[in-house]
């Protein structure tokens, strides 16, 4: 732990080696060796040593490829954001969309973040990325807003390097200001990662929370820290994550969690949404919570910008067929007189 003006930052080492005369006989080669080596180690977490593998030069290769597409991208405009609605079966209406990244490769194919999300963070240009999509996640927002949609939310997800950036309250304000757009329509989605940059990005939620954009802690369930993110946080929404959903309709222990689970976020005035909806079964469990939002391809794909009136239209109808697919639900069992009598004679 660091002390500079004031404020604590805890600091951490990651160890890249390489062993002379088995990974090179020169310095150069060496270096090379060991840097491959520290970047496996920075993949691994906080605080790890690696040591030279010669799988790591291939797995460097493909690296270096990807940030090296990644800065075409950027230049060439070949990233795209799709928008999968969460549905509120109370109105059976879009509750909010989430604005989810994808990049666009030569071969037309769509790539999810997971392919390239870890190369952006280690190469810097993340930051270049992050600002992309929150203005064009506001510029979507503000064109729903400004075209009949005034309800509409748009989540974004935002990423602890961002909150840990001083600017990023202003620039969130700014977007508002150049898209003549209300703070409500936007809500930022974070995952409990946030938690080990310390305070000074908590207190950059809760300005930002104080200028009414929602707040909604992602992958709820998955981390060691999820209640204390409960308690620290300043949250309007809870997302389950599709692991604590999986087996609801399955798994009596899987149900009773995310009963419970949802009953505390209900005593605590945090919103709640369920995502990874992919069987009527788990559909059907869920309808008994009407205040719920529920995400999943049972429900909607992600879909583009242009597509997601047309599914907001065609809503109503597809949640009216698919409730009347589901299986009618067991009647209560009746007590018979003589059960009444047994009852009643204990």
């Amino acid at each position: 732990m660091v002390s500079v003006d004031d404020r604590d930052f805890s600091i951490s080492v990651s160890i890249g080696a390489s062993i002379y005369p088995d990974h090179g006989r020169d310095a150069e080669v060496l270096l090379r060796a060991a840097d491959s080596a520290l970047f496996r180690a920075k993949e691994l977490g906080r605080s790890q040593l690696a040591v030279f593998t010669p799988e790591l030069t291939e797995t460097a290769a493909t690296r270096f490829t990807i940030e090296q597409g990644l800065r075409r991208a950027i230049r060439g405009a070949e990233f795209e954001l799709v928008y999968q609605p969460e549905i509120n079966l109370a109105g059976a209406r879009i509750g909010l969309v989430e604005a989810l990244l994808r990049w666009r490769m030569p071969d037309g194919r769509l790539a999810r973040p997971g392919e390239f999300l870890g190369v952006a963070e280690q190469s810097g240009l993340i930051t270049e990325i992050n600002a992309w999509v929150l203005r064009n996640a506001a510029e979507a927002a503000s064109r729903w807003f400004h075209g009949g949609w005034p309800e509409v939310r748009v989540a974004i997800n935002i990423s602890p390097r961002q909150l840990l950036d001083q600017r990023f309250v202003l620039q969130i304000l700014s977007l508002l200001d150049e898209f003549r757009l209300p703070a409500k329509c936007l809500e930022l989605e974070l995952t409990e990662m946030v938690l080990q940059t310390g305070s000074a990005t908590i207190a950059a939620l809760r300005v930002l929370q104080s200028h009414g954009f929602g707040i909604a802690l992602d992958d709820f369930g998955t981390g060691y820290s999820s209640l204390s993110s409960m308690e620290q946080l300043p949250l309007s929404r809870i997302k389950l994550d599709r692991s604590l959903i999986a087996g609801i309709d399955t798994s009596s222990r899987s149900a009773a969690i995310a009963r419970a689970i949802i009953d505390l976020c209900g005593a605590l005035g945090l919103q709640v949404t369920a995502e990874g909806i992919e069987r009527p079964q788990q559909f059907a469990w869920l309808l008994g919570y009407r205040d719920m939002l529920l995400q999943g391809y049972l429900l909607s794909d992600s879909v583009p910008f242009a597509e997601v009136l047309g599914v907001k239209a065609s809503l109503a109808n597809k949640i009216n067929d698919l409730m009347l697919s589901l299986p009618p639900r067991p009647r209560p069992h009746a007590v018979r007189p003589n059960d009444v009598k047994i009852i009643a004679n204990r």
